[in-house]
């Protein structure tokens, strides 16, 4: 009887393993790519929900044409009800009002949920819904964009979702640190029609993304990816930098090929950085990032735990010239499954600002070293091994 089911659960593992691999290779077959996009707009940056929170339902509040929204996650609290209901009184006011959440994310939008939306006028859709064939390879491919757009005419994305966890609800992490943008200028029409892509996939119906004929004061460049291209155009990133790398991420998994170039741009001499959070919010995927940071660390770079709260920011910096503020976080995940859209920023005198809040929670650090590896727990240890076999999921 045992010996039966072990050779059962080495099948089902094996089914698995196969699904995942001919899913993978039937997706990189067929990407959704959308092109790189240079433009121009202006930009305002919350570090706080809150604040992030209460301009966005303000200005959803005041639409006068239209309002579309993509969260990754809207999770089934206050500030979520208070969302909803923002966007259920612009439905009821005849204002064209679309909704889209990833299937997993926003598992909590239940049925009674979706249903009230709809009898306010909301329309509503799953994005990247789990399916044959290939489910184990599709539930593992996720929408986490995040992106608003309101009248064509404002925007904002970056990496907060929708819930009390992102103001500091939550008992376990505490205060939330992220990044968003609000932005406006012909940037919107940029990320509109991302958003309204991921519309077309999950509905069937195709919307005209709006355009605008203003000028933006800023240079910006948006990058959509759907698990390709992003590897490479990370390591592009890291291998441009002259002086100095800043990496914050809430999760670090890199690949042998990035992991190469930030070990090769130590030896250049560029000062690298690395700020991750001190709490892990699932399982595995601080244990799966020791061996990496323990080789840059070897190698001369520097690596802070964030420890006053939970550190979700996904930013990348290069020389005091370059920002990158996304939702891809330095994962396998993101390089690899997720969907994702991430926004280069020029402006130096932002981007001294965005260095200067860097620093800013690299204080609220401890420090990764040789003090912190001699102390760590053996069951980190023992999670760390158990990481190796779960990096392409992490």
């Amino acid at each position: 009887m045992l010996i039966t089911l072990v050779l059962i659960a080495i099948l089902f593992i094996l089914l698995l393993i196969i699904d995942f691999k001919i899913g993978k290779y039937n997706h990189n077959q067929n990407p959704r790519t959308l092109p790189k996009q240079e433009t121009t707009g202006d930009y305002q940056l919350y570090k706080n929900g809150s604040a992030l929170y209460e301009d966005l339902f303000q200005d959803i509040a005041n639409a006068e044409s239209q309002v579309d929204v993509y969260f990754f996650l809207v999770d089934n609290d206050y500030i979520s009800q208070n969302f909803l209901q923002v966007l259920k009184n612009k439905a009821i006011e005849g204002i064209p009002v679309r909704l889209c959440t990833d299937r997993i994310g926003g598992y909590k939008l239940n049925k009674k949920i979706r249903q009230d939306l709809k009898r306010s006028g909301v329309q509503f859709a799953f994005s990247e819904t789990p399916g044959f064939p290939y489910f184990f390879y599709r539930i593992n491919r996720r929408n986490h964009r995040k992106i608003t757009v309101i009248d064509g005419k404002i925007g904002y994305i970056g990496g907060f979702n929708i819930g009390s966890n992102y103001i500091g609800g939550s008992a376990k992490f505490g205060d939330w640190r992220d990044y968003h943008l609000r932005v406006t200028g012909p940037v919107v029409s940029a990320i509109h029609g991302i958003l309204l892509d991921d519309w077309y996939l999950a509905t069937g119906e195709k919307i005209e993304k709006h355009t605008t004929t203003e000028k933006g004061k800023h240079k910006l460049k948006v990058f959509a990816t759907d698990g390709v291209e992003l590897e490479n155009e990370f390591t592009s990133i890291v291998q441009s930098a002259k002086n100095e790398i800043l990496i914050g991420s809430p999760y670090f998994v890199p690949t042998e090929q990035l992991q190469k170039a930030l070990k090769q741009a130590i030896k250049n001499g560029v000062d690298l950085h690395i700020l991750i959070p001190m709490k892990a919010d699932h399982p595995f995927v601080k244990e799966a990032g020791i061996p990496f940071l323990e080789e840059l660390y070897h190698h001369g770079g520097h690596v802070h735990f964030y420890d006053d709260g939970f550190y979700h920011s996904k930013v990348i910096m290069i020389d005091g010239k370059f920002a990158d503020i996304g939702t891809a976080n330095f994962d396998r995940r993101s390089f690899f499954l997720n969907k994702e859209v991430n926004t280069y920023v020029y402006d130096e005198v932002f981007i001294s600002d965005l260095r200067r809040s860097y620093f800013e929670d690299v204080a609220d650090a401890v420090p990764f070293d040789d003090h912190w590896l001699k102390r760590r727990a053996l069951s980190t240890r023992i999670n760390e091994k158990i990481a190796v076999f779960l990096r392409p999921f992490l």
